[in-house]
């Protein structure tokens, strides 16, 4: 009986938890060669960025529509920083996947490909 009840509290905790896991359509595989904007930079913008920073009336000014615009703000902005910030985090919902956030910082590393 203590067994069972053991393993019940292991199953609810383990339930309740939100970390710890990406969800598989959060997974990610790791691009081969050196990030580009095209390929793995621009479809995360797409997906998590431009609801807000995008269209005419982007959220704080920042507008990240086009190659440019997250160029310009991941070398002479805040992109890359606040993207990682776990106590004001890009998007505000909260941190992206570590894969996620990886592509940045290998996106600068490389040189900021475009293509």
């Amino acid at each position: 009986m203590k067994n069972l009840t053991l393993l019940s509290l292991i199953l609810i905790a383990m339930s309740s938890c939100s970390q710890g896991y990406i969800p598989i359509a959060e997974q990610q595989q790791v691009p081969s060669g050196p990030i580009n904007y095209q390929r793995d930079i621009r479809p995360v913008i797409a997906s998590r960025c431009i609801s807000c920073h995008g269209g005419s009336n982007p959220e704080a000014g920042l507008l990240l529509e086009t190659y440019i615009d997250v160029r310009n703000s991941a070398e002479n902005g805040s992109l890359i920083q606040r993207i990682n910030d776990p106590a004001n985090p890009m998007p505000s919902s909260g941190l992206m996947p570590v894969s996620t956030r990886a592509l940045f910082d290998q996106w600068r590393a490389d040189g900021y490909l475009e293509n």
